[in-house]
């Protein structure tokens, strides 16, 4: 018997949730002017370099021009691979390269891009954006039972066609961490003149999209930390006022307790509304741009959040890479506290293994969400979903291996890992309801 490959062969069988995307709707996608829009939905094969992968061709020292002439709709598929084929080379063994050639091989059945399949590889990917063609992916290439989504093309909640798919977070950025009151006045059609009405469009919110919603998303850890303090509505308001006067009135401080206090109204509502809350942490998607030290302390100041809010789960995403080790220190001790490995997969996939089998010996197991491919082009979904898939089956094949694990206890564990999780700790029947 060959424990790997029996380990393996069940993993494969089993189906995931994905429990984060941002893909763009299927709509989107058929747009005949699309491409020209947005890189993400371009019909050639520079959609699969379109979101991840070409942060690592730029920092492998891939010039600007090279990356115009890749994003480029009008440049032909041959002078689009010219353009970036050195630093493909370089980055190849990256998480986000493979995640691109295990795509290639599910969906368009080749094992790698060069000068000679590129353009084929184009033609593939054109003909099959075709109505309907995000369940087939999805669903046939990937085996997910659904996805949840971070919609980015929406300010607040998505409508989708798919709601039994692409189950919808509502994106709090707008209401809480960066007020937008013009978007806001516009979706809920509420005059908005003082903190009070403020709190209402918030409540509107949540009763419109709540019952529909999967969860509550942040990531204004892109800008700033994660110590949201109390501020009262009494302190909060004149602060507000004046915000609503002129949008760069607060000094850093008066914003950040103007943002902590619409936060944490936000998560009670999302409390009342039995929806996890969702944050971002740990690592920065681009390039040239991320604080490490401002990242250190997310899992320290999300143990104050934990404890201010213990009815409410958050979930701790991308596992704090690289602080993963605080992660599992917060699932370990908090109980509202889960950890998800969304994106984690890619950003270092031997680094995923290693937490999975580290969190699995400290942790309950029902605290681990095992995937999210984070993606805004559905057909890197399947690439990713499938290292995921080699990454856990190693890891459990390990602790096996090692003594820590019983060969008994893989396939209930694995399941649980896989699926049973998410469904339990999020309202997927409700969703699919639309």
């Amino acid at each position: 018997m060959n424990l790997a490959a029996d380990i393996r062969k069940l993993v494969d069988a089993t189906l995931l949730v994905d429990t984060h995307e941002h893909l763009l709707e299927e709509a989107t996608r058929l747009l005949p002017d699309a491409p020209a829009r947005q890189w993400q939905a371009a019909r050639d094969f520079s959609v699969l370099l379109s979101h991840y992968a070409d942060d690592d061709l730029v920092v492998a020292g891939m010039p600007p021009e090279g990356l115009q002439t890749l994003q480029n709709p009008q440049v032909a598929p041959r002078d689009k691979w010219r353009a970036m084929a050195p630093y493909y080379a370089r980055a190849r063994h990256t998480g986000y390269l493979q995640s691109v050639r295990m795509t290639l091989r599910a969906l368009y059945g080749v094992d790698d891009l060069n000068e000679e399949n590129c353009e084929a590889v184009s033609d593939k990917i054109a003909a099959m954006i075709r109505p309907g063609y995000y369940r087939h992916i999805l669903k046939d290439v990937a085996r997910l039972h659904h996805c949840q989504v971070n919609s980015l093309e929406a300010q607040i909640f998505q409508e989708t066609q798919y709601p039994d798919l692409l189950c919808q977070d509502i994106s709090i950025v707008p209401l809480a961490t960066n007020p937008r009151p013009t978007q806001v006045r516009a979706i809920t059609g509420m005059q908005i003149q003082s903190l009070e009405n403020w709190h209402r469009a918030i409540d509107w919110c949540f009763e419109k999209y709540g019952p529909r919603a999967i969860a509550v998303k942040d990531q204004w850890a892109y800008h700033r930390g994660l110590d949201y303090a109390e501020v009262t509505a009494a302190q909060a308001s004149p602060l507000f006022d004046r915000f609503l006067q002129d949008q760069k009135a607060l000094n850093a401080g008066e914003c950040k307790a103007m943002q902590d206090h619409l936060f944490h109204y936000c998560v009670r509502r999302a409390t009342d509304f039995r929806l996890p809350v969702k944050l971002h942490t740990g690592y920065y998607a681009g390039r040239g741009k991320m604080p490490l030290h401002r990242l250190r302390h997310n899992a320290g100041d999300l143990s104050e959040l934990l404890r201010m809010h213990p009815k409410t789960p958050f979930v701790i995403m991308h596992i704090t890479y690289p602080y993963q080790d605080e992660a599992i220190a917060l699932a370990k001790h908090f109980a509202n506290a889960y950890v998800d490995l969304c994106w984690a997969w890619i950003i270092n996939p031997t680094a995923a293994v290693r937490f999975v089998k580290e969190f699995l010996m400290a942790a309950p197991a029902n605290k681990l969400l095992t995937f999210g491919g984070d993606y805004m082009p559905v057909e890197m979904v399947p690439g990713h979903a499938a290292i995921a898939r080699q990454g856990l089956a190693q890891a459990l094949a390990e602790l096996v291996a090692e003594g820590w694990l019983a060969e008994a206890a893989v396939p209930e564990l694995m399941e649980r890992l896989m699926f049973r999780n998410a469904l339990e700790l999020f309202d997927y029947e409700r969703c699919a309801r639309g």
